[in-house]
C-alpha cells in the first residue's frame, strides 16, 4: 500500500474545515433572526386565520407553514405587554396567499372609558420559487396611546425605547439612548406635533444589503407622546 504524503493529509483536513465553517457561517446567516430564510419550493395556499391564541399560532406556523415565529416579533409583543402592564393576552391572525404570509399579534389592556394601550405587531415571510426559498421579510411593532392623561410618557416610554432597542439589536445602544434623550428634551421645549427618528440606518443598510432598523417616536399636539414604531426589513 502507498503511502500518502503527510502533506496532502494536512491539505484535504484543511479544506475539509474550511468547507465546514463556511456552510456553518451560511446557515449562522439565514437564522439570525432578522435576515431568517428556509428552503421552500412550493407558495401558500389561500387560507385566513383571524382569531388565534398564542398556541394555536405557534402550532399552525410550524406543523401548517413549516415557518420559525420571527424573534423581534414576539419579543416586541411581550415587551409591550410588560411594561404597559396590559392585562389581556395577545391575539394572533394569520394570512397566507400564494408567494406571501402575514402574521399579526394584537395586546389591548384593561378597556375603560378614558383610554387603551394597544400594541399590533407584524411579520411578513415571502416565497422566491426561483431561488427555492422562503424569506422574512419585514417585522415591525406599533404602540399607540389616544389618550391624553396616557402614562405612555417619561421613564415608561424611555424604558420602552431600551427595551424595543435591544430586542431590535441596535448597535451602540448606550450612545442611540444619549441621542434620544437629546431629541426627546428639544420636542418637548418645542410644544409641537411631530416625529423624531430615535434611529434609522436604511440607507447603510440598502448599501449593505442588510436588514434596516428603523425607530421612530410621534407626539401630538399637546407634546404627548402618541406612538412608538419599531421597524426592521431585510427588503
Amino acid at each position: 500500500m502507498k503511502k500518502v504524503p503527510v502533506i496532502v493529509i494536512f491539505c484535504l483536513v484543511f479544506l475539509v474545515g474550511c468547507t465546514t465553517n463556511s456552510e456553518k457561517n451560511i446557515s449562522e446567516q439565514k437564522d439570525d433572526g432578522a435576515s431568517w430564510s428556509k428552503k421552500r419550493t412550493n407558495l401558500f395556499s389561500s387560507l385566513d386565520y383571524p382569531e388565534l391564541s398564542k398556541i394555536e399560532a405557534n402550532k399552525l406556523m410550524k406543523e401548517k407553514f413549516d415557518l420559525t415565529m420571527p424573534l423581534f416579533f414576539e419579543r416586541s409583543l411581550a415587551l409591550t405587554q410588560e411594561t404597559l402592564l396590559l392585562e389581556t393576552p395577545a391575539q394572533y391572525a394569520i394570512k397566507s396567499e400564494a408567494e406571501n404570509l402575514t402574521i399579526r399579534g394584537i395586546v389591548i389592556g384593561k378597556k375603560t372609558t378614558d383610554q387603551t394601550y394597544p400594541g399590533l405587531a407584524e411579520a411578513h415571510f415571502q416565497v422566491n420559487q426561483q431561488k427555492q426559498q422562503v424569506y422574512l421579510t419585514k417585522q415591525s411593532i406599533v404602540i399607540q396611546c389616544s389618550a391624553s392623561d396616557n402614562k405612555l410618557q417619561g421613564e415608561t416610554v424611555r424604558l420602552l425605547l431600551r427595551r424595543l432597542g435591544e430586542a431590535m439589536e441596535l448597535p451602540d445602544l448606550d450612545q442611540v439612548m444619549k441621542q434620544a434623550e437629546q431629541k426627546m428634551a428639544q420636542t418637548e421645549d418645542d410644544g409641537s406635533s411631530q416625529m423624531i427618528e430615535i434611529y434609522n440606518d436604511s440607507e447603510a443598510a440598502k448599501k449593505q444589503q442588510s436588514a434596516s432598523r428603523i425607530l421612530t417616536i410621534f407626539y401630538d399636539e399637546n407634546n404627548l407622546v402618541k406612538e412608538i414604531d419599531g421597524f426592521i426589513s431585510i427588503e
